[in-house]
């Protein structure tokens, strides 16, 4: 069932509920999914700037998922800037190296490869076995990035999106904590993604580190299966993400492209339902980020517009 038949392009502005921001957006506007969708515009299909600049007429704000698969160069970050109006925020999902991730080599700037070890650089090295001065190489290019936005005032938070399948560890925490002097200057978000962090042995402990150091659990919205996190509402900051992943059980498959993974369609009543959530989570927040992963076939924009009519009724 369609909300809408043809919905409009509405205002880049977020939506305002009591005293509480709402931002609703997706988790990148050039993957090549909503890119062959009909989301854009013929004319902004193949243009950069175009389709940016009619996302940004769309949504008031988007993830970028680019800087978690390789280091962007600062110079790019204020490209997009000119390219959006004023209002338009922009979040920042955390390198893979900064997570615990690993990355191909390959996608590093010369200058952090040529720090690491010949036997390195020949495949996918995770960020807790890289020496520590191309790490820190790789966290002062990030903050670089990262710098554009925030100078700018349009920074909305920065991503720290724990591995797959990793269950609750002090170490993953303690590595967050080396790196406080560049963390204390951003909104940081934290996605979980083993429900064991939430189990009465460790969900205080992490609960509260959150909150000590204002940092936002990120709710998030999958499949319920094996280990994956329930999508309970959790507030440890005065501001708050929800993500998007769809409900595909293939997001479980460790061999699943993420075409595969990601390819699901909130119904009508599902965004319904959490179109409610929304209205009760902004009582308690100053600003709310609702945020469409499940990016296959465009469908994170279609329900990204759909629940933006739901909640603007």
């Amino acid at each position: 069932m369609e909300l809408f038949d043809a919905p409009s392009v509405v205002s880049h502005a977020p939506i305002r509920i009591g005293g509480c921001d709402l931002y609703v957006g997706t988790c990148s506007w050039a993957d090549r999914g909503v890119i062959a969708s009909d989301f854009y515009p013929r004319g902004a299909r193949t243009d950069p700037e175009a389709r940016l600049q009619f996302y940004a007429s769309v949504f008031p704000t988007v993830e970028v998922d680019a800087s978690y698969h390789a280091l962007q160069p600062p110079e790019r970050a204020r490209q997009w800037l000119a390219w959006t109006p004023t209002g338009f925020l922009f979040n920042v999902k955390a390198f893979a190296w900064l997570t615990g991730h690993e990355t191909d080599p390959r996608r590093l700037p010369p200058g952090i490869a040529a720090l690491l070890p010949e036997a390195t650089r020949r495949g996918p090295v995770r960020g807790d076995r890289v020496p520590e001065e191309a790490l820190g190489a790789a966290w002062d290019h990030f903050a670089a990035f990262v710098a554009e936005f925030a100078s700018a005032r349009r920074l909305g938070y920065v991503l720290f999106q724990f591995p797959k399948g990793r269950g609750f560890s002090r170490d993953l925490l303690a590595s967050l904590d080396r790196w406080m002097p560049y963390l204390r200057a951003w909104p940081v978000a934290v996605e979980i993604r083993h429900r064991n962090w939430l189990d009465r042995r460790h969900r205080e402990a992490f609960l509260g580190y959150l909150r000590e150091r204002g940092y936002a659990y990120v709710i998030p919205d999958l499949v319920q299966a094996a280990y994956l996190p329930p999508p309970q509402v959790e507030v440890t900051a005065d501001w708050s993400v929800v993500r998007f992943h769809g409900r595909n059980p293939a997001l479980l498959e460790r061999r699943a492209s993420t075409d595969r993974a990601y390819d699901y369609r909130y119904s009508a009543d599902e965004l319904r339902a959490w179109a409610a959530d929304a209205r009760r989570l902004a009582d308690r927040v100053r600003t709310l980020y609702l945020m469409f992963n499940n990016h296959a076939r465009g469908q994170g924009a279609q329900n990204g517009r759909e629940l933006q009519a739901l909640l603007a009724s």
